[in-house]
């Protein structure tokens, strides 16, 4: 399974998601992103994003649901 963010019950599985979720927050949110392949392939899985890095730049508050590659924000 890959990677997915679950931000106000919106599920985002591509860095153009998470990005648009993000930006919502007044983020530059296509700079937040960390890259670790890809970078720049936008409509890629959310494989090519080192998610807990990405999350933790935003300062959003988040956990990992469970071992799984499911991560939640917490608003």
């Amino acid at each position: 399974m890959c990677t997915q963010v679950r931000i106000d019950g919106i599920l985002c599985s591509t860095p153009r998601q998470l990005a648009a979720q993000l930006s919502q927050e007044g983020l530059g949110a296509e700079r937040l992103l960390e890259w670790v392949d890809r970078h720049g392939e936008m409509d890629w899985c959310l494989c090519v994003i080192d998610v807990p890095k990405t999350l933790e730049r935003s300062a959003l508050k988040w956990t990992r649901k469970d071992e799984s590659e499911m991560f939640v924000v917490k608003r």
